[in-house]
């Protein structure tokens, strides 16, 4: 009986050290990228503490981009892990989080209501944070569509903030503008916690791939050449994309409609 009892005990024991060495499996390529994220948010966080926000804006850029292609390559390559996922929302957290609730402060409230700022500053740290820890809470459990966000991703957040800061580059002084920054902030920090759902491109499926990497390449040398406009409109189509997309999608079904009845009528006739 003893022996039996010992058995099962070292069954579960070894289940145990399977499961844990599974969770902490680690997928190369995809962390490669995910690490990379983490020097590009470093090194934005110590521009924003030197003062100087845009170059610490385009760091958060090219964090997003890193942020991008993990997750691409982990699906691509099917070698998505619980470890990939962790250690995404805790670079995510420092990338997108902390140094754009640093940016918010040290550039919107620096020289005035600097008491107000840090609140607001914090509101967007808790909420990003709190977005993430529900992001990984419903992967978990597969509640959510892969082509799903529920509220507004983190990225997306930073570079809405960001973009603010490249339209009126110098740190705030205007108590006007102080105020409007002050709300849009708070508006963005609701979002990430909001259950509005915000669409993406996983799972798209296109007939003509490489008109998409031209799209991509386009897009890619407009945000680099013309920075201070192309990356707010980027910002606005993300912020936008639940009003954005249900539009798109009536305006193709009107067409789809229209089709259809003229192909009828001339059946018809």
């Amino acid at each position: 009986m003893e022996e039996k009892i010992k058995k099962e005990g070292n069954i579960k024991v070894n289940k145990k050290r399977r499961n844990v060495s599974k969770l902490m499996s680690i997928s190369f390529l995809p962390s490669v990228f995910t690490i990379l994220n983490l020097l590009f948010g470093f090194l934005a966080l110590i521009q924003i503490i030197n003062g100087k926000y845009r170059i610490a804006i385009y760091l958060i850029l090219a964090s997003m981009i890193m942020d991008a292609f993990d997750g691409t390559i982990a699906r691509l390559t099917k070698t998505e892990s619980d470890f990939g996922v962790q250690l995404d929302s805790l670079v995510d957290a420092l990338s997108f989080g902390l140094t754009t609730s640093l940016l918010i402060y040290l550039w919107g409230f620096k020289n005035n209501y600097s008491d107000v700022g840090k609140i607001i500053a914090f509101f967007f740290l808790s909420a990003g944070i709190i977005r993430l820890a529900r992001f990984n809470v419903f992967k978990e459990v597969k509640e959510v569509p892969s082509n799903i966000f529920v509220g507004l991703p983190i990225p997306s957040a930073a570079l809405s903030i960001s973009s603010f800061v490249l339209i009126f580059e110098k740190s705030l002084d205007n108590k006007f503008v102080i105020l409007i920054f002050s709300v849009f902030s708070i508006v963005v920090s609701y979002l990430m916690i909001s259950n509005i759902k915000y669409k993406t491109i996983k799972n798209l499926k296109l007939k003509n791939s490489l008109f998409l990497l031209l799209l991509i390449a386009f897009v890619i040398s407009l945000v680099i050449i013309f920075p201070v406009y192309t990356i707010p409109f980027i910002s606005i189509i993300f912020l936008f994309n639940p009003v954005i997309f249900p539009l798109i999608n009536r305006l193709i079904t009107k067409k789809k409609k229209k089709r259809l009845k003229s192909k009828n009528d001339t059946s018809g006739s």
